[in-house]
């Protein structure tokens, strides 16, 4: 069992675990409230707040968390999608009058629903639903007044519904074929999608919106390109027309209600740049701290742009930029649990070449009371198409609090950093990314950064896969090991993970016919004799992405073998921990165990 810890170390952890954040803004009707998303109470909610007054309101009281949040244009009205117990079986919610009445607009317990937008005259919704069969999802409408839903598309792929035309009630529809992978279609009255977006092999069509007109479309893509860039195409003739070009990838992009501005923002090394563009003047930068920006929204009048907004010195919340008075300013504080975190550890970026020579980047927490090689954790982000990023890490920052140092590289397979390097992980490439684990610790156990004998790993979802692989493939390497909602076995992940997602997943790391052979063989659960440092790992039984089947099989295999492997459920959680008491349980028991064999 992990030796228990003091009461001071345990309280410290908990004020790091409590600071909360507020995310997902959009404007009320009169652009005089925001209603957003606060996890102030312990479990994400509806808030909303009155800019002048700055008084913040709880809006919804559920037990489980609100995934997003839509406000209407023409009412003080809002749609709200909620799940139970992480299982991501997103339901629908009307609220009107400003939150004072609520009602469920589906009540499907095992169906997935994703809204997609309001209809021009806000008395109908956009969704997309995989009632049909849980492999595919189908768009439809909904008639607010009848609650009536009419079907726009049934195909037995993935379709989703993500934007209403201004003009002649047209849809936009996004169809997924992969994480890099998406094609856009306009879908009229008769039903039938027009392809807008040909094109051959992988391209991504992202953040996709009507013009104001609803006579063009702007999007992120990277037809035709290394990068992907804000575009836009003329619905009569679509191809894409870039608007800018950069030699990072654009990611987020908003147009504002009249058409005439749109805000994007652009990833440099991990690190969010923001540009607003006024169509009629220059692209002008927003200055802003060193951090990750998401969730921008247009005030309805174009007047200003909320966005979300965290760094190792900010938890996340939600900043304003005011054009006419070209100011930024934060409007929510959420809590910080009494922390200061102007304090916090500010990461380094840095690069280290691989055992190929590929050059891979990675962000160090260097331990304060440092003055020699420290003991260390190496932070491994899931995805695998996803990328460590600079914002507010509560667990990173306790770590390094305790003089711990933490790594975070961002091995191939990452995005971030172009179309050939999210793919140099695909199917039989696999184990090269957990090879430049390996090539990280030895180049920061030369350089003197890092203590030998006392480094450990931690990552979640595919992260926890890395974790286990890289116990299994360098053992000698570890003193530990975390694994959060971790893939122990490909095959095994493939079969049972949730139906609608397989067929994207199998794109990434193999199908489970073609390459069973090499997935098993890579297989942590088929190598575990190989693992001799301890392991603790942490999973929810209603994770529909990961099965909880992949925590058990391996434990079961450690144990069988005597080897050390502490295991910690949770009945009420999905992929992660979303709720405040069940994360400062997990993640006080995980840093306990690091601490444990990290510090002695």
């Amino acid at each position: 069992m992990v030796r228990p810890a003091t009461e001071a170390v345990r309280h410290k952890l908990t004020k790091f675990l409590s600071v909360r954040s507020s995310y997902n803004p959009t404007f009320s009707t009169d652009d005089r409230k925001l209603v957003y998303i606060s996890d102030a109470t312990g479990v994400p909610q509806v808030w909303s707040l009155a800019l002048e007054e700055g008084s913040p309101q709880q809006l919804t009281y559920f037990e489980d968390r609100v995934g997003g949040v839509s406000s209407a244009k023409k009412s003080d009205s809002f749609l709200l999608e909620k799940d139970h117990g992480g299982n991501e079986r997103f339901q629908l919610f009307l609220a009107t009058d400003g939150g004072d009445s609520l009602e469920a607009l589906t009540d499907e317990p095992d169906v997935i629903h994703s809204f997609g937008g309001w209809s021009p005259q806000e008395d109908a919704i956009l969704f997309s639903s995989n009632k049909r069969d849980r492999a595919f999802f189908d768009v439809y409408t909904m008639d607010l007044g009848t609650r009536k839903q009419s079907l726009v598309y049934r195909g037995d792929q993935t379709n989703y519904g993500i934007d209403w035309s201004p003009r002649r009630g047209d849809k936009l529809m996004q169809r997924m074929y992969g994480s890099f992978n998406y094609d856009l279609f306009l879908v009229g009255k008769d039903s039938r999608p027009r392809l807008l977006t040909k094109h051959k092999g992988d391209v991504v069509s992202a953040s996709a919106q009507f013009s104001a007109d609803g006579r063009q479309v702007y999007l992120i893509t990277d037809l035709g390109r290394e990068f992907t860039a804000p575009a836009v195409m003329d619905l009569e003739d679509p191809k894409p027309h870039y608007l800018f070009e950069d030699e990072w990838d654009a990611e987020g992009l908003e147009l504002s209600d009249d058409g005439k501005k749109l805000a994007f923002t652009t990833n440099v090394d991990g690190a969010s740049r923001l540009a607003i563009w006024e169509f009629s003047g220059p692209k002008l930068g927003v200055k802003m701290p060193s951090g990750v920006i998401g969730g921008m929204k247009w005030s309805h009048d174009g007047g200003a742009l909320a966005f979300t907004f965290s760094d190792a010195n900010h938890n996340q919340d939600i900043w304003i930029h005011d054009l006419s008075k070209g100011s930024t300013t934060r409007v929510t504080n959420s809590s910080s649990s009494g922390l200061d975190l102007a304090k916090c550890a500010k990461p380094k970026l840095g690069r280290f070449s691989s055992f190929d020579g590929l050059s891979v980047p990675y962000y160090l927490y260097s331990a304060k009371d440092g003055g020699g090689p420290r003991p260390s954790v190496v932070y491994i982000h899931g995805g695998p198409e996803s990328q460590y990023r600079p914002s507010f890490n509560p667990l990173v920052q306790f770590l390094v609090s305790m003089g711990l140092s933490v790594v975070a590289p961002n091995v191939r397979g990452s995005s971030g950093y172009g179309r050939a390097y999210t793919h140099l992980d695909d199917v039989t490439l696999r184990m090269d990314s957990v090879a430049d684990i390996d090539s990280l610790v030895a180049r920061l156990k030369k350089d003197g950064m890092i203590d030998a004998k006392r480094t450990g790993v931690i990552g979640g979802s595919y992260g926890g896969f890395m974790v286990l692989a890289c116990m299994y493939r360098y053992p000698k390497v570890w003193a530990a090991g975390v694994d959060i909602v971790g893939i122990s076995n490909f095959v095994t992940f493939l079969k049972n993970t949730g139906p609608w997602r397989r067929k994207l997943r199998a794109v990434e790391y193999g199908d489970p016919a073609r390459d069973k052979d090499f997935l098993e063989s890579i297989a942590p659960l088929n190598n575990a004799s190989k693992i001799t440092a301890p392991l603790f790992m942490i999973h929810g039984t209603n994770d529909p992405r990961v099965p909880f089947g992949e925590t058990k099989q391996i434990e079961a295999e450690l144990k069988g073998l005597g080897r050390r492997v502490d295991v910690m459920m949770f009945d009420d959680e999905g992929h992660g921990l979303v709720k405040l008491r069940n994360r400062i349980k997990g993640y006080t028991a995980a840093a306990e165990f690091l601490l444990e064999h990290l510090q002695n």
